[in-house]
């Protein structure tokens, strides 16, 4: 009989086996990470859909042929296009810095053997499923797909480096799961249009992606359509290409196809926004091109499917579709509460204590054209319980009375005071706000916009947050007081864009690039903000008090935005046209300048905040009446979120009664303000306006 290791020996052996088998587990894990992870998940929709999309509107069936081969353009497809491409591109993938993430997975030599088996074996188990369920023209165009896929990166074929025709096999590795899916039911005859203009669409979304490639295409040697045309040429064949593919689409089967085509468009103008770059050594900034396509893939991919679905009805719903839409509204209303709930409670400001020993504050106020709020700004300054502080007052050459009235005071405390000429590269606020910065005294900071009117206890409550909290940087939110119409019923949708459908509060303790702040009033701790480049580093930015949140949070400063309708009131007397201007130069900013957001927000904004008034208003003007119940809801739930938000920022909440129709006035000047900054006033140039 074999001997018993002892008690300790045997605890040992185990310990091992255990340590051994889960090395195993971790690796067996590791090795399918990275097969996934070669098969690009986020394009597996880019096969999928197409396929799924044309054999269903050519008249196929949910049957068992629709599921093998959807599924077989899911994960078996795209691991064989990216997979064969990774294992041949590993030279370039490694001076490529977007690879070895979502965008593509950088292949060592040692693994290819076991990738080259997991191509193999997929694509065997889900082409044998596939290959079964096709008649002989369909295998035949199902074997030209696979060649298609193989010849783009295998060695000896290569086509994906010869210029345009890389782009042209990319193309059809999208569209030829559509041809497949459109080829395959004999049901119906199919226009071939439609996949004309997808087709122009996948050679303009290649070339636009290699165009980021030049330099590290150009270091491992490897040939594109952009690094033998450039940047330039590329650039512009991808607008030609991306023109083509709207113009093919809206001419298809109008008018269903007209706004399909309109839907796309984000495409055309995301190229569109880079024609200003020409140069090869600029080939790095359609690097934010290509992140912007990435976004707009899922987000019109979206709504292309929403419209196609809505349009064609497959799924036979008939008017239940409209039901269906206002039972989305309704739900997106009750996220909305959740959401609002959220904002606030996060944004809600802790108790504050009295202060033994009170820092000297310094409250700064830059103003322009501010005659008829500037009085009280200034008064409710003067009138703050706090011991230790002055008030830095500076005028932008308003040609109205604005610095008549601040000088007609006469208080130790207020200085009046010029600034230097503004210097090139730096927006006027945030040259006042430096230069105003650095002449003050006072420990904390504390910036007032020259339209808003502190409560007496407000910077005693400022400085108590900032000692007891150890911030460095605080913004608070103010109430609004709209006096005008327009004020009511515009202005109010920039409170209700912050806290009812924006996730502020999260981005503020996850994604401080994404984080938000008002500058109603922004506080400062000087000494750790100046140390770190004070209003310089933000100083091309037309929002600076958002931008200086931002790059507070990423310096590592505690950083925070509270909740303060209690503690000071914006007056907001501003004419229309003031109005209107104010919120094209902020919302796209407001934004981080991120195209597919503010395109989902004008989308989604207009089918979701108007949407429901609008199925109301034709369902009774032609006599249908059978949705009016779901609208009349759907409107309430909206109007119930929005009445909070205005009685929690003490707004007219009477005027929220109008804001489905002033809804489509606000998502016109988002996508107003999207344009102003990407062809207009291009966001790279020296910004010297008031904003």
């Amino acid at each position: 009989m074999p001997k018993k290791l002892p008690v300790h020996n045997q605890s040992s052996a185990a310990s091992l086996r255990r340590v051994r088998s889960n090395n195993r587990t971790d690796s067996v894990w590791l090795n399918l990470r990275e097969i996934i992870a070669s098969s690009r998940p986020v394009s597996w929709v880019n096969t999928a859909i197409p396929f799924a999309a044309a054999y269903l509107l050519s008249g196929g069936s949910l049957g068992s042929q629709f599921f093998i081969l959807t599924a077989y353009f899911l994960l078996p497809y795209n691991l064989l296009v990216y997979g064969v491409n990774d294992i041949y591109d590993y030279a370039s993938d490694l001076a490529n810095p977007r690879k070895g993430g979502i965008e593509g997975s950088i292949v060592s030599p040692e693994r290819r053997r076991l990738l080259w088996a997991s191509i193999i074996v997929v694509n065997l188990f889900g082409g044998y499923f596939a290959w079964a369920t096709l008649a002989f023209s369909g295998r035949l165009l199902f074997l030209a797909l696979i060649f298609l896929a193989v010849s783009y990166s295998i060695k000896g074929l290569r086509f994906k480096e010869i210029p345009l025709l890389d782009s042209i096999n990319s193309s059809l590795h999208f569209v030829g799961p559509a041809i497949l899916g459109c080829t395959i039911v004999a049901q119906s005859s199919s226009s071939w249009l439609p996949l004309i203009g997808f087709f122009c669409w996948g050679v303009a979304s290649h070339a636009l992606g290699a165009i980021q490639d030049i330099k590290p295409d150009r270091a491992g040697k490897i040939r594109s359509i952009a690094t033998e045309w450039g940047a330039r040429a590329t650039i512009r064949f991808v607008v030609v290409m991306y023109g083509f593919s709207v113009l093919i689409t809206a001419i298809a089967f109008p008018p269903v196809t007209l706004l399909a085509s309109l839907l796309i468009s984000p495409f055309l103008l995301n190229a569109t926004f880079f024609l200003k770059y020409t140069s090869d050594a600029q080939s790095s900034r359609f690097r934010r091109a290509w992140t912007n396509f990435m976004w707009l893939n899922g987000i019109v991919g979206f709504w292309l499917t929403q419209w196609l679905l809505w349009y064609f009805d497959p799924f036979s719903l008939g008017a239940g579709r409209v039901d269906m839409l206002l039972l989305a509204c309704i739900f997106f209303s009750l996220l909305q509460l959740c959401l609002i709930a959220y904002n606030l409670s996060s944004f809600r400001r802790p108790k504050t204590t009295r202060l033994d020993e009170w820092p000297r504050v310094s409250i700064v106020i830059h103003a322009y054209n501010q005659a008829e709020n500037i009085a009280s700004t200034l008064l409710a300054a003067l009138g703050q319980n706090y011991p230790d502080y002055e008030i830095l007052f500076t005028d932008l050459d308003s040609d109205d009375n604005t610095l008549k009235i601040a000088q007609s005071y006469e208080d130790k405390r207020l200085k009046i005071l010029s600034i230097d000429p503004i210097e090139p590269g730096w927006s006027i606020q945030s040259w006042a706000a430096d230069q105003l910065l650095r002449q003050a005294s006072g420990e904390y900071v504390v910036f007032v916009s020259a339209d808003t009117v502190l409560l007496p206890n407000a910077i005693a409550q400022v400085a108590s947050l900032m000692e007891t909290q150890k911030l460095q940087l605080l913004s608070l939110l103010p109430a609004d007081q709209n006096k005008s119409f327009a004020q009511k019923t515009i202005l109010s949708h920039n409170q209700y864009l912050l806290l009812a459908a924006y996730p502020a509060a999260y981005l503020q303790n996850h994604a401080p690039e994404r984080s938000t702040a008002h500058g109603g009033i922004l506080a400062l701790a000087a000494t750790p903000i100046l140390a770190n480049g004070g209003f310089e580093t933000v100083k091309a930015s037309p929002l600076e008090d958002q931008e200086l949140f931002h790059r507070a949070r990423q310096m590592g400063l505690r950083s925070r935005l509270f909740r303060g309708s209690d503690l000071a009131t914006s007056q907001n007397h501003q004419a229309v046209r003031s109005i209107l201007a104010d919120d094209i130069q902020r919302f796209y900013p407001a934004l981080r300048f991120h195209f597919p957001i503010a395109w989902m927000l004008f989308l989604g904004g207009l089918v979701v905040f108007s949407g429901p008034a609008f199925i109301l208003a034709y369902d009774v003007l032609s006599g249908q009446f059978q949705h009016v119940s779901l609208a009349i809801i759907a409107i309430l739930a909206q109007l119930i979120t929005r009445a909070i938000v205005a009685w929690e920022t003490k707004q007219n909440i009477f005027a929220q009664l109008l804001s489905p129709l002033m809804n489509v006035l606000v998502m016109g000047l988002l996508l107003g303000s999207l344009l102003h900054y990407e062809l207009l006033k291009p966001r790279w140039q020296s910004r010297t306006e008031l904003v």
